[in-house]
């Protein structure tokens, strides 16, 4: 058993004030920079000195306080520090064999528990920073609202191993997890040059590679077609339009849009950056616990998803990918939205891959779904293959509302598992489990009435993947709404994940 999981309280990493007090500092250290930013172009350029009404720093400088100020900041610093190292004395976790606890708060005190039997996964987090001092952050991702317990920090190799003991415990699986690990007491002090070392390998390693915690990544995403991806974007032919109207602008004599703009053109090439850095070293793997999934360069993170928890999948397929054949795949679980704050709870899997790589990973996604029926509706979503009548298509009239795409509107059954394909310029192909459909519903407006179409809706949580018929026969639509609508609802009473 891994010592951390071993019933005791435990204190997080000792680098941890630093790690959580660092963001402020580069906070700091952000608005200072901001406040200066002025001065030092004009210094650069060689220009004169320039009114600025209200700046803070003249009012500084010429009141005589720039001792103050910096005597001030450096006291806001010493705070920080001794805010987090007090923080960090008052912050203990402990595993046992119900739950996992936190305890936390210095003038307002929380202790917090994560059943074992609710725990939906155990994600693993590595900014750059925390990789410096070997450190990771463990997400222990629950059902409910802000109910995720964020261990932060501890080391990276005990955080993988505890993550590994607290996915096996939940799973009732402790004998099989707790293999290979040696019980007893720490380990020993590494001398400086095998942490040296240590810090080396894991900064080259992949995010989720580690021999002794995971299996090989079944796809294997090349950084020049990562980055053909990012560079076949819509986005890209933003920041092209906008490059060229620059130009022009300039070309006119309009040089102060140079000032104006440029920033902004430098904030969209780092956007590329920080995607690439975020993407690269993609690695997918199946386990015991669910899909495992690894990227990051710089700073780099790994999750296990349950595969119960996968509400929907979605493969995708822009225009400018279409001649290289690259697709990509999305999913939407359960939490994602609520424990982060954000409207969006769409997961990518695959960032970009071939045809192959889909058929590699759809199986890990949805593993009760026949493997040979998936990759028929794939490959006929990829060819649009009108003699072969994969996926039930509207009627001839539905041609009225949508002109050129309306052969490409289709749904299918794969097992338990609805398909709904859609999309000439932008090609998706939804699946989505029975068993997780939240609702269904049906509409129609006055121009479909006419035509005798529907629209229909399946309901999910998620807000990006959408899946639906944007057109149906009347008759064809509210049948296969009865039909959702029945299953759904046996399938999910049935369904021990749910």
């Amino acid at each position: 058993m891994n010592p951390l999981a071993d019933g005791q309280w435990h204190r997080m990493h000792p680098a941890t004030p630093l790690l959580r007090g660092g963001a402020v500092l580069v906070a700091i250290a952000a608005i200072v920079f901001a406040n200066l930013r002025e001065r030092l172009v004009d210094w650069v350029a060689r220009i004169p000195d320039r009114n600025r009404e209200g700046d803070p720093v003249d009012a500084i400088v010429e009141h005589g306080w720039v001792l103050w100020a910096l005597l001030g900041i450096l006291l806001l610093i010493v705070l920080i520090i001794v805010w987090y190292r007090v923080t960090w004395q008052m912050t203990q976790f402990r595993v046992t064999a119900d739950a996992v606890e936190l305890k936390s708060g210095v003038l307002n005190r929380q202790n917090r528990q994560a059943r074992l039997d609710r725990i939906q996964g155990v994600n693993l987090h590595r900014t750059l920073f925390a990789r410096v001092f070997g450190a990771a952050r463990l997400e222990i991702v629950v059902a409910g609202h802000d109910a995720n317990l964020h261990l932060q920090y501890l080391g990276s190799a005990a955080a993988e191993e505890l993550r590994r003991e607290i996915l096996g415990l939940a799973g009732s699986k402790r004998a099989a997890e707790a293999a290979g690990f040696e019980t007893g007491a720490a380990p020993l002090p590494q001398p400086v040059g095998d942490i040296v070392r240590s810090r080396a390998e894991e900064f080259v390693m992949p995010a989720d590679l580690h021999p002794d915690f995971a299996p090989a990544s079944i796809v294997k995403v090349h950084p020049g077609r990562l980055i053909g991806s990012l560079i076949l974007s819509p986005f890209t032919i933003v920041l092209i339009a906008v490059v060229v109207w620059l130009v022009v602008e300039v070309v006119r004599g309009n040089y102060f849009l140079l000032v104006a703009v440029i920033p902004s053109l430098f904030g969209m090439f780092t956007g590329y950056s920080r995607r690439f850095s975020r993407l690269a070293r993609y690695t997918i793997s199946g386990s015991s616990d669910g899909v495992r999934v690894g990227y990051g360069l710089l700073s780099t993170s790994s999750e296990t998803i349950p595969t119960g928890r996968i509400h929907a999948v979605e493969v995708v397929q822009p225009l400018l990918w279409r001649p290289f054949g690259w697709w990509a795949i999305r999913i939407a679980r359960a939490g994602r939205a609520r424990q982060r704050g954000q409207a969006e709870n769409a997961s990518t899997v695959l960032p970009v891959g071939s045809l192959d790589d889909v058929g590699r990973v759809l199986p890990l996604l949805l593993p009760a779904s026949d493997r040979t029926a998936l990759l028929a509706l794939v490959d006929a979503t990829a060819r649009y293959s009108r003699t072969a009548r994969v996926f039930s298509q509207p009627p001839r009239r539905a041609a009225w509302l949508h002109p050129f795409s309306w052969r490409r509107i289709g749904y299918a059954y794969v097992g338990d598992t609805l398909a709904l394909r859609a999309g000439i310029v932008y090609r998706t192909l939804d699946f989505v489990p029975l068993a997780r459909v939240q609702s269904v519903g049906v509409h129609q407006g006055p121009i479909r009435r006419m035509l005798g179409l529907v629209g229909l809706a399946v309901h999910i949580v998620d807000v990006r993947i959408r899946p639906r018929l944007s057109v149906i026969g009347t008759v064809a639509g509210v049948e296969l709404y009865d039909q959702l609508a029945r299953s759904a609802v046996m399938l999910a009473s049935r369904d021990a994940r749910s």
